[in-house]
């Protein structure tokens, strides 16, 4: 490649000179990803900003001023700021979507039912299972333990909860469901 002086890149650049892009880009385009990647850390998104901070190079060239800095040092900033500007716009977005999504839930909130499980007849239905699936499933189903504390709190092996709640489901559906009965 031929060792082109600063003034001649910048004269280039701002005559729109592809020729002399060119060269900008196999100059500086591997240090400037590198930027870029560590600010964003995703291949793809880094890859597209690049592409942006090369034409806004393109763009800016009349700006550029070599009494305030160095041309790697401005292309830098440019690419450091595009980064981080990518970063906050999908910070915004994000906060935006989250924020929409709490104002729905709040909207929702009148419309929301929770069913009662008593008026479908599971609680009645448990009184048919054997006392130690009935004990299991009131404590997974209506209070809320985890399989893990249903064992700790009985003093059984997690793998005889889960047992213990499959088989149990099974015969709730069975009484639920009388079709699915094979007696």
């Amino acid at each position: 490649m031929i060792n082109l002086t600063e003034e001649i890149l910048i004269d280039g650049l701002r005559k729109s000179d592809i020729h002399t892009f060119n060269i900008l880009y196999k100059m500086y385009s591997g240090n400037l990803f590198g930027v870029i990647i560590k600010i964003v850390n995703q291949q793809e998104t880094a890859e597209d900003l690049l592409q942006e901070v090369f034409l806004k190079i393109q763009k800016s060239a009349g700006s550029y001023d070599p009494q305030k800095s160095r041309l790697f040092t401005w292309m830098l900033n440019i690419a450091r700021n595009a980064a981080i500007d990518h970063l906050r716009l999908k910070s915004s977005k994000a906060l935006k979507t989250h924020i929409d999504f709490q104002d729905a839930t709040t909207e929702l909130e009148g419309y929301m039912h929770v069913i009662n499980t008593d008026l479908i007849g599971i609680k009645p239905m448990l009184n048919e299972l054997n006392p130690r699936h009935k004990i299991i499933m009131e404590l997974c189903y209506f209070k809320g333990y985890t399989h893990s504390e249903i064992s700790k709190a009985l003093n059984i092996p997690l793998g005889s909860v889960k047992t213990a709640i499959r088989h149990a489901i099974i015969i709730l559906r069975k009484n639920f469901n009388p079709s699915l009965r094979h007696d």
